[in-house]
């Protein structure tokens, strides 16, 4: 019994010190992300204060031109990777009504609950990997590493990463589970959240050789997508409004990966593609049993990440983080189909 008790114990405070961690890198990264600097009436450089700082996120964080873009819902293709955000409209709706509310009830709010929010999605997503399969305790601290690695560098979109890293780990839950009215759930507000969120269907089949199931669902899912995206229904069928390939201003795309030093493509293509996508391969393999879904998903992330995303760009590298999990653990448990 003392022992149950102890390990439950070291247990908890283990999730406990994650979260804080996790809130804490979070913070870190908020103030690192949004513009610390400005140029007074000298011309000078300054670093704001601490309040002006918040006050500009809140200001951000609520204003209806932050959002204006995108809920316009007037699609067109241009060649930027900012256009396939129209059918993202759903989870930036919810975002702004949750600031624009919190603003209502105290005008510093907005900038906590970004915090919290975020950083609870990702403890949760610890969480329920945890409830999958019960993890190591040097699994934890691989989660945690990989969080702060990744958000010791300025990310662009993070958000839209840090809710598929939650859903990815909450389909792995339920597929583990067999709870199909769950995964179904799950699945569809992925796919609202970043068209990468199809990848997620593949999840059911790690665990379940249902495949006949799996592609009515996901027959649903696309059809419910293109219902709620109706206007975008235009720009949604044509290839080049989710996989630009112009030069996009700011980024570097895999075109241009030839253009890059020698040193900076061998670092970039260790630290941004062969290591994340290389831990998977290696848990799988290990395996007497090789899992194929996951391998399959993990050759279709990789092409994502490639073909589909700039290259400099690791917040996206958040959601194969469950994957990698997964592949340790079904290696340690030896976990069959």
């Amino acid at each position: 019994m003392k022992i149950i008790f102890d390990n439950f114990t070291e247990k908890s405070l283990l999730f406990l010190i994650s979260f804080f961690i996790i809130f804490y890198s979070f913070i870190n990264f908020s103030y690192k992300h949004f513009e610390t600097y400005k140029i007074n009436d000298e011309n000078l450089i300054k670093k704001i204060s601490y309040i002006e700082l918040k006050n500009n996120i809140n200001q951000k964080l609520t204003s209806d031109l932050t959002y204006e873009h995108i809920l316009s819902k007037n699609c067109e293709i241009t060649g930027n990777m900012h256009d396939r955000h129209k059918v993202r409209w759903v989870k930036l709706l919810f975002l702004k009504n949750i600031y624009q509310v919190s603003e209502k009830l105290n005008p510093n709010l907005p900038f906590y609950v970004n915090i919290i929010m975020h950083s609870l999605l990702i403890f949760l997503s610890l969480v329920f990997l945890n409830q999958t399969f019960p993890l190591k305790n040097i699994y934890i601290i691989f989660f945690l590493l990989y969080v702060t690695f990744v958000f010791q560098f300025h990310l662009g979109e993070y958000s839209y990463s840090i809710f598929e890293m939650f859903f990815a780990s909450l389909a792995i839950y339920a597929s583990k589970k067999k709870n199909i009215l769950l995964f179904f759930f799950i699945v569809l507000m992925a796919v609202l959240n970043r068209e990468s969120g199809f990848i997620i269907i593949l999840t059911w089949l790690i665990f379940n050789q249902e495949y006949k199931k799996i592609l009515i669902f996901s027959f649903i899912i696309f059809l419910s997508f293109l219902i709620i995206n109706y206007e975008s229904i235009n720009c949604i069928i044509n290839p080049k409004f989710f996989v630009p390939l112009d030069k996009q201003e700011g980024q570097a795309i895999i075109s241009e990966f030839g253009s890059i030093n020698i040193f900076s493509r061998v670092l970039v293509g260790a630290i941004y593609y062969i290591i994340p996508i290389g831990l998977i391969f290696y848990g799988v393999f290990k395996n007497n049993t090789k899992n194929k879904i996951l391998l399959i998903m993990s050759i279709i992330y990789l092409l994502v990440f490639l073909f589909a995303t700039p290259i400099f760009n690791i917040q996206e590298k958040l959601i194969i983080l469950p994957l990698i999990i997964l592949s340790f653990n079904l290696y340690d448990k030896k976990i069959e189909n």
